[in-house]
């Protein structure tokens, strides 16, 4: 997953405006009032998110026996090795398989999901380009800035009741962390890369298929198939023992193929980015610093974090016309500390201040300057220019991006 290479963001840098994001017209978006909505400015526009749908009975094709020959198996080759630990498969021809069947109602209407093993398709900066203008592309986008708008004003840790599915991927996530007790970093004379992340990702590739396919009703525990790899493909590359913001995406889009299939419901917007998210993010952390992972990039991510992007996103929206808290607060000491279990920016300047020594504009020099910024607001409509022009729209983060039956690569009219 790595985005070694890759031009950091020298075109936003080049921009002086700023885009303003409106209230997004996906139903977990909508808010009873208009006091958090954005100004009219240039407008990303947006995008409608068939999330809301009910389900059928899914359509009964011997399930456990494709999904258990799936696992160990090459699309379209019977019997070969398995995908590997980061959850990528072997991109061989025959690739994308449909493996399973899975019916769910959308719009009022019946729609039928081809289920396959998820298998990378983006190979050219033209295929690349055809993505991004597919409905793949808008239902990624349209979710993460839903999730965005829902964080306006909120703290990770206001209380709020969790509904069993957000319960039930913590739980994945806390179990994940555990296995760090179990297998602790090895004695070894590099500083990066400790090779006990290895084990760490075999177990992972063990039992996380298992763990997945047990939190999903039955009615749509196929899905399990293509959930998995992203899950997988979230937690770093087991090779290069590093982790960087497409893996970070992987993560995004295993939430957002699990909000398509009605896993989760629209009153689960807030949970999901202050709650599961959060969850997420303690794993990864703890990954990162156990194993000393490398960044998956040649100078971090773009100067803000080493690994992560979403949460200066999230935690941005977070602090939206907070009465006290400005961007320039990140260089008081006991503003960060104080503050850094409530709002995701917060605890990302203060990770940073943990493992990195020096001051702000020494080792984190965009985000001193961001620090000028007067108001949240326009912290956050920059944070959304800037992850999908470096994130969605770069290919060295998205050649890894997989697509499956659900969250499916561009049709052929899509290609144009």
């Amino acid at each position: 997953m790595a985005d070694r290479g890759e031009n950091r963001h020298e075109e936003a840098g080049k921009s002086a405006r700023h885009v303003a994001i409106p209230a997004t017209t996906a139903p977990w978006a909508r808010s009873p009032s208009s006091e958090n909505v954005p100004p009219k400015g240039d407008v990303m526009s947006p995008t409608v998110a068939p999330w809301s749908i009910g389900l059928v009975e899914p359509q009964q094709l011997s399930l456990e026996e494709k999904l258990a020959k799936a696992r160990g198996s090459r699309p379209g080759e019977a019997g070969a090795e398995p995908v590997d630990a980061t959850g990528n498969p072997p991109t061989e021809e025959g690739e994308g398989r449909e493996v399973a069947q899975l019916s769910v109602v959308e719009d009022g209407k019946p729609v039928t999901y081809g289920l396959k093993v998820p298998y990378k398709w983006i190979k050219t900066h033209q295929d690349l380009e055809t993505f991004k203008k597919s409905k793949t592309y808008e239902n990624i986008k349209e979710f993460i800035l839903s999730l965005n708008h829902n964080c306006m004003g909120k703290k990770i840790d206001d209380p709020r009741t969790l509904s069993p599915p957000c319960t039930k991927v913590i739980e994945v996530l806390k179990t994940m962390s555990s296995w760090v007790d179990e297998i602790p970093p090895i004695k070894q004379p590099m500083r990066y890369g400790n090779k006990a992340f290895r084990d760490w990702m075999d177990k992972a590739a063990e039992e996380v298929p298992t763990m997945v396919e047990a939190m999903l009703p039955d009615e749509i525990k196929p899905a399990a198939i293509e959930a998995t790899p992203y899950l997988l493909g979230s937690l770093g590359d087991k090779t290069r023992i590093d982790y960087g913001t497409g893996h970070e995406q992987m993560f995004i889009c295993f939430l957002a193929l699990l909000a398509k299939i009605n896993f989760f419901k629209e009153e689960d917007a807030d949970a999901l980015a202050l709650n599961v998210f959060w969850e997420y993010l303690q794993l990864v952390r703890r990954l990162q610093l156990a194993y000393r992972l490398e960044p998956a990039g040649s100078h971090g991510c773009w100067s803000l974090d080493d690994y992560q992007f979403i949460p200066f996103l999230w935690g941005s929206a977070q602090l939206m016309n907070h009465p006290t808290l400005l961007p320039s607060s990140i260089h008081e000491d006991w503003v960060v500390n104080s503050n850094a279990k409530s709002y995701f920016y917060f605890h990302c300047v203060q990770f940073i201040r943990t493992v990195k020594s020096g001051s702000l504009s020494e080792n984190s020099p965009m985000l001193n300057d961001i620090s000028a910024i007067a108001t949240w607001q326009r912290v956050n409509n920059g944070m959304c220019k800037m992850f999908f022009a470096e994130v969605m729209d770069k290919f060295p983060v998205m050649q890894h991006m997989l697509f499956g039956g659900i969250l499916s690569a561009p049709t052929e009219e899509e290609e144009g």
